[in-house]
């Protein structure tokens, strides 16, 4: 049975990057690559934009490793630079149908580097909570702030959000995010639960406040993304701006039945942005920030694939 496993093993890394460039190259096909000779961009903000999501990747990775540090998983500091290769190489299976293969992948290629793969399971779950709970309330906080953002929510919208945020907040409370798991495992594996791979109460509020932080830089960066192309964008518009990144990136997450969210971003941020600007601008802004976020996306896995090559040459 053993051998069964480890044959199947040596496919298994080979099929993710086959499946990832069939996948990459119908969706880069679908783009509307004609919209970058209509547009004209203002070089610095989108220098600033670039910087910013950049450092938000890095940022999630390094989210996402905090988190296993708080499960109690062992090597993570010793294997830092070769985690940072897996988050970003797991992050481009995004750009495959459904969260299957961006989940997996993570805990496939890092349970190689030998984090646990019970902890890595746990952690990629809480994560996927815990980012769509808090883009959705720091959308929903800015509510109470910005009239433009209430305007917009007047929509059907707001029954799906209401919706998702109940369920997520129910979901995370540790005991029941415990329970769930035990169930899940329970069927899957045939086995009882484990409680020193329980969520605790660190692992949940203290990863809420670092996504807190990421969904800033991240609706930061789309503000300037947004004035990249459309200087007359003012700055008092920068929390709506926010706002509108944060509703499009939690909805995009629960559309699983588009590769990255592909589609689903895109109309929410045409329908919000349409409030600031002419939404012939506004679509334009939506696919520009697509085509731009997936070089930014092969950017950072190039980096961190060089920088992982580089550091087995020097040892």
């Amino acid at each position: 049975m053993k051998d069964k496993i480890k044959s199947l093993n040596k496919y298994i890394t080979p099929i993710f990057y086959i499946l990832l460039i069939v996948f990459i190259f119908f969706y880069i096909q679908k783009l509307n690559w004609s919209i970058l000779e209509t547009i004209k961009i203002a070089w610095i903000p989108l220098l600033i934009a670039t910087i910013l999501t950049i450092f938000f990747r890095y940022w999630g990775a390094i989210v996402w490793m905090e988190i296993l540090k708080t499960l109690g998983a062992k090597d993570i500091k010793k294997n830092r630079l070769e985690l940072f290769n897996v988050y970003s190489k797991a992050w481009l299976g995004r750009y495959i149908p459904g969260t299957a293969p961006w989940i997996l992948g993570k805990i496939y290629f890092a349970s190689k580097l030998g984090v646990s793969k019970n902890k890595l399971a746990v952690s990629s779950l809480l994560e996927g909570i815990l980012q769509i709970l808090v883009t959705f309330t720091s959308a929903i906080l800015i509510l109470l702030i910005d009239p433009k953002v209430v305007e917009f929510l007047k929509s059907d919208y707001i029954i799906l959000i209401s919706i998702i945020l109940i369920f997520s907040i129910l979901t995370l409370y540790p005991k029941n995010f415990n329970r769930i798991i035990k169930i899940i495992y329970k069927i899957i594996k045939k086995k009882e639960f484990k409680n020193e791979h329980k969520v605790t109460n660190k692992s949940v509020y203290y990863g809420a406040f670092l996504f807190l932080i990421g969904t800033i830089i991240n609706g930061i960066s789309f503000f300037f993304v947004a004035k990249s192309l459309y200087p007359q964008l003012g700055y008092e518009n920068m929390l709506f701006i926010l706002s509108a990144s944060n509703l499009a990136s939690a909805i995009s997450m629960v559309a699983i039945f588009a590769p990255s969210g592909v589609g689903v971003r895109e109309g929410i941020q045409i329908a919000m942005l349409s409030a600031v600007m002419p939404i012939q601008i506004a679509t334009v802004i939506a696919i520009f920030t697509r085509i731009w976020s997936i070089s930014i996306d092969f950017i950072f896995y190039g980096i961190n694939a060089l920088l992982t090559k580089l550091n087995k040459v020097v040892k």
